[in-house]
């Protein structure tokens, strides 16, 4: 597969050099990535990173490179292209052009297509950096790749772990200060609010991810916005987004949630499983965020864990944990004088 990209690529540029300079190196490149065959068997893993790195060439030149991919892409019938080139424009290309052509991109009739597109303007929006199903907040990693290598290759000599980057636990985002940075670019979060009515509900949660990620006073407006929105899925996610600006609006949509989360039984459900323990850490996380305690740090996903042995007891870590928030919730000191 890499040697045939490669040929591709190669019979692009020579005949593009032999029919003179009307395309520039960026189109040549564009023209070659649209070349390389697409088929269901080869649209993740090692196919796809193969046929997305005929693209890396753009990076050189990012003007160029949006230049040509807004000639290009009118022309992609394949919304599969669309997307890996929308991914490319928000992961390597994080400039002004490049936000203004995925901002276009909102509009595309393909909703995958839309969802990345969010998703990209997404990491050229954000102001903090925060991982997981609890949103964990991470300290800004300033290093050169050479100095993060060099103390990788000290923590292997020494045996000691690599060092990783400072986290702030939900619990403490009360009393720590904000961990925020400028964004790639300014002026996006009017495009995300618009994003968040997108018809699909997957999109709109995409674009509630995003606008936390901004810290924009606009896109707390928004989330509360959401508390209304006819999802219910949508309306859980915008209330534990607002609490990572310590905002309480959404305080009945989750103890709402805390009462549905207990009474269902996930393993009745198997295309719901994995949705509802992501649901379970969230909302722990947020409650840890608005009140400051916590009843333990929460559990890993059971989904994502490799040792099945472990798996019932990270289900019912995560029950125990919604059981101790809805006993605390529900606690009235006036009732035992």
């Amino acid at each position: 597969m890499a040697t045939r990209t490669l040929m591709i690529l190669l019979e692009v540029v020579i005949s593009s050099t032999a029919a003179g300079s009307q395309q520039s190196r960026a189109e040549r490149i564009v023209a070659a990535y649209l070349k390389v065959p697409l088929s269901e068997d080869s649209r993740y893993g090692e196919a796809r990173s193969q046929r997305v790195d005929t693209l890396s060439g753009l990076w050189a030149t990012p003007d160029e490179a949006v230049d040509a991919l807004e000639r290009a892409l009118p022309q992609v019938e394949d919304p599969r292209q669309r997307i890996e080139l929308a991914d490319e424009l928000g992961r390597h290309i994080q400039t002004q052009k490049s936000a203004a052509l995925l901002c276009k991109l909102l509009h595309d009739p393909n909703d995958k297509v839309r969802w990345q597109a969010i998703h990209s303007l997404r990491a050229l929006a954000k102001r903090t950096d925060r991982v997981g199903g609890t949103r964990t907040q991470w300290h800004p990693d300033n290093r050169s790749p050479e100095e993060k290598e060099r103390a990788a290759r000290q923590a292997i000599r020494d045996h000691v772990p690599v060092p990783r980057r400072r986290t702030v636990a939900p619990k403490d985002e009360r009393t720590e200060p904000r961990v925020e940075f400028a964004p790639k670019v300014e002026g996006l979060v009017p495009y995300l609010v618009e994003a968040a009515n997108d018809d699909v509900e997957a999109n709109r949660i995409c674009t509630l991810y995003a606008l936390a990620d901004t810290r924009d006073p606009t896109a707390v407006a928004e989330l509360r916005h959401r508390l209304k929105d006819p999802s219910e899925k949508v309306r859980l996610y915008a209330a534990c987004f607002l609490t990572e600006y310590q905002d309480a609006s959404g305080l009945t949509e989750m103890l709402s949630a805390l009462e549905r989360l207990r009474r269902t039984d996930p393993e009745q459900s198997p295309d719901y499983e994995f949705e509802y323990y992501g649901q379970v850490e969230r909302l722990v996380a947020s409650f840890e965020r608005l009140t400051g305690k916590s009843f333990g740090a929460a559990p890993m996903h059971p989904g994502l864990s490799s040792n099945l042995h472990q798996v019932p007891q990270l289900k019912q870590r995560h029950k125990t944990l919604l059981d101790a928030w809805a006993q605390w919730w529900a606690w009235d000191p006036t009732a035992n004088p």
